[in-house]
């Protein structure tokens, strides 16, 4: 395996490289693989018909707490209600 030479690495893979916790073999599987693909992020990890289907089948079954499911999906407590209002 190529060692890869820090202090020539590009900013934005340097960036990927530490939040890999320094991991050299998945940060060269990243270039490998996306090199030379533009790439925008979702603001979101989850997608919101995904979560809408764990909150509304927890919500059949139990008492949500808003602010910790906000939390844990990454939605506005807002959301999470309107979310919960939906199924009554």
């Amino acid at each position: 395996m190529t060692e890869i030479n820090i202090e020539a690495l590009h900013p934005t893979y340097l960036e990927i490289f530490n939040a890999l916790d320094k991991d050299e073999v998945a940060l060269l599987n990243i270039f490998k693989r996306m090199s030379g693909q533009q790439i925008n992020l979702p603001v979101h990890l989850y997608t919101s018909d995904a979560v809408k289907k764990i909150i509304q089948d927890k919500a059949k079954h139990t008492n949500i707490d808003v602010s910790e499911e906000a939390g844990r999906f990454d939605y506005s407590r807002r959301w999470i209600r309107s979310v919960i209002k939906d199924i009554k």
